[in-house]
C-alpha cells in the first residue's frame, strides 16, 4: 500500500518540485540539475505570451535557494518587497594641483567640494532580491540617486547613480583655508555639478550558509551564523563640472581645469560574516581591499579670456584703455578654448566597506546599513580623491 501511495504521488507532483520540498524539510542542500531546463518545464502549458514572464519567475524564484543550506538560511514564502528608505549621505570631491615657482616656491592648492550631511527618502521596490529604487534629497541640499540590485544565493549586484551640486566649495592654498563650504554665505552663481557611477559585484564562495542577501534586501533570512571569503570587482565613473564663465577664477586656480572625468575599474578580495545572536536579529560585516587595475582621467582645460562686444583685440589697448575697459558693465571674463587631456594613471590602492544590522518580524523587517567608498584618480600634477559614505535605514514590508 505504502509503494501505491508514493507512486501516485511522483506520479502527480513534478519531480524537482517533490525534491524541493523534501530538502526543504530535512535541511540538506538541492542536488544539483539545470535550472534553466526546470524553468522551462515551469512554463510550458502557460499562455505563450506569459511563458517568458514565468521562465523567469521560476529561474529567479529557484536560483536563489538552489544550493543553500536550509539550515541556515530560510526563502520567505512573500516575494514582493516594497521599502520606505531614508539615508544620510556625503560625497566629497577633492581636487589638487601644485603651482611651480622657482622663485618663491611650489604652492599647493586644493578645493573640496561637497554635497554637505544630505538627508534623502526614498521607496525601493523588488521581487526575490530584484529591484530598484529611487531617493531624493530633502531639506538645504539638492540631489538624487537611482539604485538597481541583483541578488542570488552566492551573488550580489549593485548600481547606484548619484548627483549633487556644491555651491561653495572648501579651498586651501598651502593648508590655510580661504573659503568654507560651511560658513561662507557668497555661494557659487553656477554650482559644481558632480555625478557619480558606482557598480559593484560580489560572490561569496560559502553560499552554502552564507547570505548576502540576507543582509541587504533581505529577500533571504539568516538563520545561523556564517561567514564567507567574498571576492569582488567595482566600476566608478564620476565627473565633475565647473567650467561655467562665472567660475573663472575656480578655474584659473586649478591651473585651468573647469572639469574631470575619470572612471576606475578595481578587483579584491575580503571577508564578510553575518551573525544572528537572536532569533530575526542579523549582525553582518564585510571589508574588502580593492586594486585598481583600470585608471583613466580626462581634464578640460580652459583659458580665461576677457570679452567685450566693443573690444575686438585687447591686444592692440594701451594700459589706460585696458583698464577702462576692464571696468566696463560689458566686459565678461569667460572660459574658452576647451581642450581634453587624457592620461591613464598608475595601478592604486582602494577600499570597500559595508555594515549592516537587520530585524526581521513577520513579513516586516527593518535594516539599517552603512557602506564607505574611496578612490584616487590624476597624475602629478593634477589630482583628487572622491569618497562617499552613506547610513541608511529602511523599513520594508514582504507581500
Amino acid at each position: 500500500m505504502v509503494r501505491k501511495i508514493l507512486y501516485l504521488l511522483l506520479m502527480l507532483v513534478p519531480l524537482p518540485v517533490a525534491a524541493q520540498h523534501m530538502n526543504a524539510n530535512i535541511g540538506v542542500t538541492q542536488p544539483s540539475r539545470n535550472l534553466f531546463t526546470y524553468a522551462s518545464e515551469s512554463a510550458k502549458g502557460k499562455p505563450v505570451l506569459l511563458q517568458p514572464l514565468y521562465w523567469v519567475k521560476t529561474l529567479i524564484d529557484s536560483s536563489a535557494v538552489a544550493t543553500v543550506d536550509r539550515n541556515y538560511i530560510e526563502q520567505p514564502k512573500p516575494a514582493w518587497a516594497i521599502e520606505a528608505r531614508s539615508s544620510l549621505n556625503q560625497s566629497t570631491l577633492k581636487m589638487e594641483t601644485t603651482w611651480e615657482d622657482p622663485v618663491d616656491g611650489n604652492m599647493n592648492l586644493w578645493a573640496k567640494s561637497k554635497n554637505g550631511l544630505s538627508t534623502s527618502a526614498g521607496l525601493w521596490l523588488g521581487y526575490r532580491g530584484y529591484g530598484f529604487g529611487y531617493s531624493k534629497e530633502v531639506g538645504q541640499t539638492s540631489g538624487s540617486t537611482l539604485s538597481i540590485g541583483a541578488m542570488g544565493g552566492s551573488f550580489g549586484i549593485n548600481l547606484r547613480i548619484s548627483s549633487y551640486n556644491s555651491d561653495m566649495p572648501d579651498i586651501y592654498i598651502d593648508g590655510v583655508k580661504l573659503t568654507s563650504y560651511d560658513e561662507d554665505d557668497d555661494r557659487l552663481e553656477d554650482p559644481i555639478k558632480v555625478r557619480t557611477l558606482f557598480l559593484d559585484g560580489y560572490y561569496m564562495l560559502n553560499g552554502k550558509h552564507f547570505s548576502y542577501a540576507a543582509a541587504y534586501d533581505n529577500s533571504l533570512i539568516q538563520k545561523r551564523s556564517a561567514g564567507s571569503i567574498v571576492v569582488g570587482g567595482m566600476y566608478c565613473h564620476s565627473r565633475a563640472d565647473y567650467s561655467a564663465d562665472s567660475n573663472w577664477l575656480l578655474t584659473a586656480l586649478m591651473e585651468g581645469v573647469g572639469k574631470v572625468k575619470f572612471s576606475q575599474g578595481s578587483i579584491g578580495a575580503g571577508y564578510a560574516y553575518n551573525w544572528v545572536p537572536a532569533r530575526g536579529w542579523l549582525v553582518s560585516a564585510m571589508a574588502m581591499p580593492m586594486l585598481t587595475f583600470y585608471n583613466h582621467t580626462t581634464k578640460y582645460v580652459y583659458d580665461c579670456e576677457l570679452v567685450n562686444p566693443n573690444v575686438e583685440d585687447w591686444d592692440t589697448l594701451s594700459e589706460d584703455e585696458i583698464l577702462e575697459w576692464v571696468f566696463d558693465p560689458d566686459t565678461k571674463i569667460m572660459t574658452v578654448d576647451e581642450t581634453a587631456e587624457t592620461s591613464n594613471n598608475k595601478v592604486k590602492l582602494n577600499f570597500d566597506a559595508r555594515l549592516s544590522v537587520v530585524y526581521n518580524f513577520d513579513r516586516w523587517y527593518l535594516r539599517v546599513y552603512g557602506h564607505y567608498n574611496r578612490f584616487r584618480y590624476g597624475n602629478d600634477f593634477v589630482s583628487g580623491r572622491v569618497t562617499d559614505w552613506t547610513a541608511n535605514a529602511s523599513l520594508g514590508f514582504r507581500f
